[in-house]
């Protein structure tokens, strides 16, 4: 409450670490299910499987040449991840669907879980047609691309400004294909995708901790609204939480088992990571980077990996993003453009000192969970921390329980994961002020939501007696159930129900003309306008034109013509030009008055917000014929 007040923020985190080094020294601990002594995997690679894979995807590579998705390249590098697939997974084991980490059966778990993802579903969906309205810079280009594919153009990475990976645009193609092209389905192809990260995050809960630790998670997930927010814009950064996740997922579970398949699938899902966002850049790097660390403590981690896995993860790797790779390779300027713009100097100077500049973006990037967020209306409500009242409380809880007891199986592997993921973000050297940034620091919302239940799963070990610790205080275990009672259920409860208020009141407001759309108010005067050419005058740091354009109906004649200014003989005062439209800023009384002297017949509307203000003014100009 004291960090949320901005009063004594000092006090207010030196009690919220107080609070979670006491809970982690008083909750039960937990035994964890670790591989036992490390050995080198009994199950094999059909290594000449994987020659034949390397073959395949060499004779890819000319087809996956220019920037293109071809079928000479296609055809051949599915193959390629076919071989793969052969030579990693096991032939005569009949038991694989019954210990695949994804299966699922009937509990009360499971039960919880999918409550949350009908309440997730409820709060991603809930009009998504009008919230948020304005498509803003990115979503017209967005728009473009996913109608590139629909065209029948099938790019491996996108290059209009400033460059975006893929596969995102191809699954929004999918939703568009059905339900047509617009800001709308974007979104929804969005939301879906959050939607489908909830049960993810079960699932990495259960490989990690057990069933009720995974339900904790998904429920948690269900109601952030930092999740809320960023599946709702319609940005391709949806992906990287649940690609990330599979991927920690499936190193857990190789690291605890030893089977090749499993580390295999850690390694595909890293490689889609690079398809996400250019934050997912890092994922391929933390992965073999743990991987490369437990095959060299192999004994003190109690992991079963060989060095032969750290090179079958390698190649996996190289494989499943080997489009990317190839086009990385041809244009690497382009590709490492926007992340460039960032870290270096290409669009504004570096700072004096780098490092301290560093230093404080880590320590901003460290305080959203808890203190200030981001503070760009599109993706958070402005300043508020990044994770809800109760998840905040959660998070410092499980945080201080994970590093003081380690109950977590190969815990190690989050804390390397949530501290790599936010590299991108403090990396943001040139542009400082744009730290903490929801949108960069997204995928270590999984590694966040999976601390938080951490906290719920220790906290709710006092409400079943389950300590594996005995002698623990018959009276302390009187006190605490029922407090555990209030602070789980209650504090759930309590952020479920703020989340509404906080999203469909708080963030609403916090947008331009409060939700109220600029550009889809200029689209809707174009397309009723059927007699003439268009032209906006353009003003500064108004309104966005390519979201004008993506927002039309119908086709303009000569398109919609901004300018600058109105000069004699160009634009609307061009005589030649016998009706035009021409939408003129709130201000613009003195650009009216040209145009009325210049047209025989004219009439001017004025378009207002609900509030009744004026959003712009309408002039509609008409000359005799001659």
């Amino acid at each position: 409450m004291l960090l949320d007040r901005g009063t004594l923020p000092a006090l207010g985190g030196a009690l919220l670490a107080a609070g979670g080094i006491l809970f982690a020294v008083l909750a039960p601990g937990r035994k964890r299910c670790l591989s036992g002594p490390s050995a080198v995997p009994q199950m094999c690679i059909h290594w000449p499987t994987v020659g034949i894979a390397a073959g395949l995807a060499l004779l890819a590579v000319p087809g996956l040449a220019a920037n293109r998705f071809t079928l000479a390249g296609v055809m051949p590098w599915l193959g390629a991840i076919i071989a793969l697939a052969i030579a990693v997974w096991p032939q005569r084991d009949r038991t694989v669907a019954r210990r695949l980490p994804l299966s699922v059966t009937f509990s009360w778990p499971v039960v919880v879980v999918g409550l949350a993802v009908i309440v997730g579903a409820f709060l991603r969906l809930h009009r998504i047609h009008s919230i948020p309205l304005e498509m803003g810079c990115d979503l017209p280009l967005i728009q473009g691309n996913i109608a590139q594919i629909l065209d029948g153009e099938f790019p491996i990475f996108f290059e209009s400004h400033p460059g975006r990976e893929g596969l995102f645009f191809y699954l929004a193609a999918a939703v568009a294909s059905v339900a047509g092209l617009s800001h709308v389905s974007i979104k929804i192809a969005a939301a879906l995708i959050g939607v489908a990260s909830i049960p993810v995050m079960y699932w990495l809960g259960k490989e990690m901790w057990d069933r009720w630790a995974g339900a904790a998670a998904a429920v948690l997930l269900s109601i952030s609204h930092w999740h809320i927010i960023l599946s709702r814009m319609g940005y391709r950064a949806v992906l990287l939480p649940p690609l990330a996740s599979l991927c920690l997922l499936f190193a857990v579970r190789g690291l605890m088992t030893g089977q090749p398949r499993w580390y295999a699938l850690s390694a595909g899902f890293a490689a889609l990571c690079l398809q996400t966002y250019n934050a997912g850049m890092v994922v391929p790097l933390l992965l073999m980077g743990a991987l490369l660390i437990a095959a060299a403590f192999r004994r003190q981690l109690q992991v079963r990996i060989s060095w032969s896995m750290v090179l079958l993860c390698a190649l996996v790797i190289l494989i499943v993003a080997l489009p990317l790779v190839c086009y990385a390779l041809e244009d690497p300027a382009r590709y490492l453009y926007r992340a460039a713009t960032r870290a270096t100097s290409i669009e504004a100077p570096l700072p004096a000192r780098p490092l301290a500049t560093w230093l404080g973006n880590g320590a901003r990037a460290a305080a959203m969970f808890q203190y200030r967020g981001d503070t760009v209306y599109v993706t958070n409500v402005p300043g508020y921390r990044q994770l809800g009242f109760a998840t905040a409380l959660f998070f410092a809880l499980g945080a201080a329980y994970c590093a003081l007891r380690r109950p977590l199986n190969h815990g190690w592997l989050l804390w390397l994961f949530l501290i790599g993921l936010l590299l991108p973000s403090t990396l943001s050297l040139a542009f400082p002020d744009e730290v903490p940034s929801a949108v960069r620091s997204i995928g270590v919302l999984p590694m966040a939501m999976m601390l938080a239940a951490v906290g719920v799963r220790a906290a709710s070990c006092w409400l079943t007696g389950g300590s594996p610790q005995p002698g623990r205080s018959g009276r302390l275990n009187a006190v605490v159930r029922p407090l555990s009672v209030v602070a789980i259920v209650g504090g759930l409860l309590a952020e479920a129900v703020a989340v509404y208020p906080l999203y469909f009141g708080r963030y609403v407001s916090a947008q331009p003309y409060q939700n109220q759309s600029i550009s889809l108010e200029m689209a809707h005067v174009i397309d009723a306008y059927s007699d003439g050419q268009a032209y906006i005058l353009v003003a500064p740091f108004w309104y966005d034109g390519n979201a004008v354009r993506a927002q039309l109906v119908h086709a303009v004649p000569d398109g919609v013509q901004e300018v600058t200014v109105l000069e004699p003989g160009q634009g609307p005062l061009d005589r030649s030009v016998p009706r035009a439209l021409v939408i003129v800023h709130p201000d613009g009384l003195e650009a009216l008055s040209l145009l009325e002297g210049d047209y025989d017949r004219s009439i001017v509307l004025g378009h207002r917000w609900e509030d009744g203000s004026l959003a712009f003014w309408a002039f509609y100009g008409e000359r005799k014929a001659e």
